[in-house]
């Protein structure tokens, strides 16, 4: 575990100021989405989550890197950059969260939160999630690091586009209210797409080591 937490630190600490300067930034504009939706807002927030976790993905390759050097397996590397992907999203879904708290605080009318919606949607986004690690994995090594722009835009937009559409997020809203638990099914989803994309990642990076 503490190998993996290594991992997870390393990548922080490479991409720490444009993560500091990127979230100061998606956190200002969620806050002005809050203002008149509150589920918009957070929506926001995912979809800016996703692109700041695939900033890992985009640090320039070293002659000889820490992980590299550092001991541990393949396996433990692939978790500590899902883990710290994992950790940016529900990061950034707290402060969607508190910029609606505040807005309604303040006398703003913006919906509120449904945690049903809520939960629903953060399911998506880690499966989005999942998708956009794998093909970065995949693809970033043979066709370089400013794939990445190309790469962490198409899912994080697709999910940004499908929380701002009304009709979508009926559509949901009725679905939810017509099953029993389903955020918590899809919620449950998302946690075992990630798993499944922690498994697929490590398999193409040992395929790539020829191990």
């Amino acid at each position: 575990m503490k190998q993996i937490l290594g991992y997870m630190e390393y990548d922080f600490i490479n991409m720490k100021r444009g993560v500091m300067i990127t979230v100061c930034v998606f956190t200002v504009i969620s806050g002005i989405f809050s203002l008149k939706s509150g589920i918009g807002a957070v929506g926001y927030m995912l979809f800016g989550g996703m692109i700041v976790a695939s900033t890992s993905f985009a640090i320039p390759p070293q002659t000889v890197s820490f992980p590299d050097l550092a001991p541990g397996s393949t396996l433990q590397k692939v978790i500590g950059k899902y883990l710290g992907s994992l950790l940016i999203m529900v990061l950034l879904a707290t402060l969607g969260l508190a910029a609606v708290v505040v807005v309604r605080l303040l006398g703003f009318e913006n919906g509120g939160i449904d945690l049903q919606l809520l939960g629903t949607l953060f399911g998506i986004s880690l499966c989005f999630l999942a998708v956009q690690n794998v093909l970065l994995y995949l693809l970033v090594p043979v066709m370089g690091v400013q794939f990445v722009n190309l790469i962490r835009m198409v899912p994080g937009f697709i999910l940004f586009f499908l929380v701002m559409q009304p009709t979508t997020l009926e559509m949901i809203s009725h679905l939810l209210t017509e099953s029993s638990s389903p955020s918590l099914i899809i919620l449950g989803a998302g946690f075992l797409s990630l798993a499944v994309g922690v498994f697929l990642s490590y398999l193409i990076v040992r395929r790539r080591e020829g191990r």
